[in-house]
């Protein structure tokens, strides 16, 4: 179970890294380069914004699914009982 949980945090952990560096490279592209400043900042923004509902949606499916689980284990219970 530890081996799952370190390779879920290392998976976060390169993800976290890949968006860095994305959002260095569009917003060292928007400052230095020629074009608009401001494509630079939505790429960068946006980078981040899909990570952190990405990690959001994620902790959102654990919690649903610890519910379903809940829930399947009480109505088992009380098929038990009869």
């Amino acid at each position: 179970m530890r081996v799952i949980y370190y390779i879920r945090i290392m998976r976060w952990i390169f993800w976290f890294f890949v968006v860095n560096v994305v959002s260095f490279v569009a917003l060292m592209k928007g400052l230095i380069g020629d074009g608009n400043m401001f494509v630079g900042a939505f790429i960068a923004f946006a980078a981040w914004g899909l990570f952190l509902r990405a990690i959001f949606a994620s902790q959102e499916n654990k919690r649903k699914m610890k519910n379903r689980e809940q829930m399947i284990d009480e109505y088992l219970r009380q098929q038990l009982r009869k």
